[in-house]
């Protein structure tokens, strides 16, 4: 089995992670993945890694007060379906050369990783 990191910025602007204790400021930070070649017949295992710092100041509740970064990870799939989520509700009411811009775009980040 070998591995591979792959790590970009991800520069965001605020956002707000909720729960039902507390919400939390964020930025996004960096967007990695680990990309694992499993041996024939093994599941791949390979996750994408979402970090974001947390802003401050912010009174948040304890255990949360003293966080500095918050971070998701996910399979590849959920990866895709999250992100096909959130680019077509992003995307709906722009013009067909805009969306066109963005398959263009789209395309050259993933020619990047390869």
């Amino acid at each position: 089995m070998t591995t591979k990191l792959v790590t970009r910025p991800l520069k965001t602007g605020e956002l707000t992670a909720i729960s039902n204790v507390t919400s939390i400021n964020v930025t996004g930070h960096q967007v990695s993945i680990l990309e694992v070649q499993p041996e024939p017949g093994k599941k791949d295992t390979s996750a994408v890694h979402l970090t974001f710092d947390v802003e401050h100041p912010q009174k948040l509740p304890s255990p949360f007060a003293d966080v500095e970064e918050l971070g998701l990870i996910m399979d590849r799939n959920d990866a895709v379906k999250i992100g096909l989520s959130l680019l077509a509700m992003a995307m709906e009411d722009r013009s067909s050369g805009e969306i066109a811009a963005i398959k263009e775009k789209l395309s050259g980040m993933i020619a990047d990783l390869k």
